[in-house]
């Protein structure tokens, strides 16, 4: 005698398994799984072509889902228990279980089993090896029983079979056992997950309460939601008074990766912030997670650079790196405002005699004195440089400086203050040349240079012709 193992097997080769599902990716699940585990099927798309398709094929068992159109999963398994032919063929309907009276519509209409969906594969495959091993037992053929029932609120009439009802409520009761088992699981899962969002919650507050830089959440509207105690330290406000205030700067960064900021303190200082912005989710609300790090050192640091870059160390004017570049940006200026400028070029007579025969310690005195000298001459807006050993030049514009004679007239001036004061046994001399740029003739800064320094040769021959 075939063990219940065996008689499966036994059964297995031989069964041919209609689907009928709606759902094509459903429809390919369900085939690709009974295939895998050697059976034979055939799939219908609605109850009107499964219930042809069970007329014609005669298959060991059909396998259908409830909702369908054209014909549901219960009219098409009432007309199959219906049909001389076929009517003791197993039909398993696959279904949802939402509601109790599923059970009743499934004795009602003759179904053998259930499947709650979404199922697990490996409980249809114990369902279906179930099935084959009662089938013979089924086509031995068991008296009908009629019951009167009362259920769900109302009273129903059954004609079934003993081993339809058993089977029937006991995969009603196995999927009720499977779901319970899932949800403890999922019960077990969700305690577990709100165990690793308080973890999260909980680093989160450590992060930051302890990174060095300050954090903004703030809204679409840009109402702050949330700052960290480095954000209180760089505005210099408490965070309950940050909380419900629009925040002072614009979030949205239009692709920048990141741009500063200047941040004006209640002390009247000011600090600059590097500010990245990015976009998350903050319960359930698209916000701007701003992080803003202090830079105020670093800016000054730069700017300071930036600054000895162009800057002449020992007399604290322009280098010629400097005058060239801003000497080019007001030539620009000029340029779209139609203004002139003029070019101050000048060097000290006889300043190679002096380092020569008192020293070059002397020698930079006399260019800090001279350097001196044309600060007081120009003004501080004026572009004023050290362009050489003992050369000068200074660009300024034409309607704000006066004329070539007012302006040698103050350097002159400023010389003879500083020679007044001074106890040395020689005077320092300026020889000076200036040339006009003007937007209708337009040249470079270099030509201009070149002219005036010209200019300024042509003086120092003048005054060498009158000195003799």
């Amino acid at each position: 005698m075939l063990s219940r193992i065996e008689r499966a097997d036994v059964m297995k080769e031989h069964a041919e398994i209609l689907i009928v599902e709606d759902s094509l990716t459903q429809a390919k699940r369900l085939e690709r799984l009974l295939v895998q585990n050697g059976y034979v099927v055939y799939v219908a798309r609605n109850g009107a072509e499964g219930l042809e398709a069970a007329a014609r094929k005669k298959p060991t068992v059909v396998i259908s889902d409830v909702m369908m159109p054209e014909m549901d999963g219960y009219e098409m398994c009432r007309r199959i228990k219906n049909t001389e032919e076929i009517k003791g063929t197993p039909v398993v309907l696959l279904t949802s279980l939402s509601d109790p009276r599923d059970v009743i519509k499934g004795l009602e209409c003759g179904a053998d089993n259930f499947l709650t969906k979404p199922y697990d594969g490996e409980h249809l495959i114990r369902r279906l090896e179930h099935i084959l091993t009662n089938l013979e037992l089924r086509k031995a053929g068991q008296a009908q029983m009629t019951v009167e029932v009362f259920f769900a609120g109302q009273y129903h009439r059954l004609t079934a079979d003993r081993i339809q009802i058993i089977d029937l409520l006991l995969s009603t009761f196995e999927a009720a056992v499977l779901q319970s088992t899932q949800l403890e699981k999922l019960g077990g899962d969700y305690r577990n997950a709100l165990e690793d969002v308080k973890r999260a919650q909980a680093n989160f507050q450590t992060l930051m309460e302890t990174t060095g830089d300050a954090v903004i959440v703030a809204g679409d509207n840009g109402t702050i939601y949330y700052a960290n105690p480095a954000a209180e330290n760089l505005f210099d406000t408490k965070a309950s008074d940050l909380v419900g205030r629009p925040f002072a700067f614009p979030l949205d960064v239009k692709g920048e990766e990141h741009r500063e900021i200047t941040i004006s303190r209640s002390d009247g200082s000011k600090v600059v912030g590097d500010m990245r912005v990015a976009t998350s989710n903050w319960d359930g609300e698209l916000v701007q997670f701003a992080t803003i790090r202090d830079i105020s050192e670093m800016v000054h640091l730069r700017e300071l650079l930036k600054t000895e870059a162009i800057t002449d160390a020992l007399t604290g004017l322009h280098n010629r790196r400097g005058f060239m570049l801003l000497g080019e940006e007001l030539l620009r200026k000029a340029l779209e405002k139609e203004s002139n400028v003029l070019c101050f070029f000048a060097d000290l007579d006889g300043f190679k005699s002096v380092n020569d025969t008192l020293g070059h310690e002397e020698g930079d005195k006399v260019l800090q004195e001279s350097a001196e000298a044309l600060r007081k001459t120009f003004r501080s807006s004026d572009i004023l440089a050290r362009v050489g050993g003992d050369e000068f030049a200074a660009l300024v514009l034409h309607d704000a400086a006066g004329n070539e004679t007012d302006i040698i007239g103050r350097l002159r001036q400023a010389l003879d203050t500083i020679n007044s004061r001074s106890l040395r046994s020689y005077r320092i001399v300026m020889s000076a040349g200036i040339s006009l740029w003007e937007p209708e003739n337009p040249i470079s800064l270099g030509e201009l240079m070149s002219d005036a320094d010209k200019k300024m040769y042509r003086e120092k021959e003048e005054r060498k012709k009158v000195s003799k």
